[in-house]
């Protein structure tokens, strides 16, 4: 018994083909050296706190706390350019610490719908 096979046919029994080859190539190279390494990258959250390059202006969800936050700091904030960051930080130096997030709307430049971009991004402790 004969099966004819179309050309699209043809071509993925050849790819599964060749794949299952590749596969068992890796494999066997793999029992020559008779071990099989895995590596693994840290994710951030997994990375011991004594290793994080976080400063202190952080909170542990690595938030910006903006009543100690650089300019550069806030600077790097999506949605807060250099201008708006040295506005946040006089405006802090003139007026004492934030006592909430809300308040920097009072700051020249943020409104709130700055304000409520920025939620996820910064906090105050």
């Amino acid at each position: 018994m004969k099966i004819k096979f179309s050309k699209k046919m043809k071509i993925v029994l050849y790819s599964v083909l060749f794949l299952m080859a590749f596969a068992l190539g890796l494999y066997l190279e793999c029992c020559d050296k008779k071990t099989f390494e895995i590596t693994t990258i840290p994710i951030p959250s997994e990375t011991p706190a004594s290793t994080q390059s976080y400063s202190s202006n952080y909170d542990e969800d690595g938030r910006l706390d903006i009543n100690t936050a650089t300019v550069d700091e806030l600077d790097a904030i999506d949605g807060i350019g250099p201008k708006t960051a040295q506005h946040i930080v006089e405006y802090r130096e003139a007026n004492g610490e934030f006592r909430a997030i809300e308040e920097l709307t009072l700051v020249k430049g943020i409104g709130e719908g700055m304000v409520n971009r920025l939620r996820p991004y910064i906090c105050i402790r």
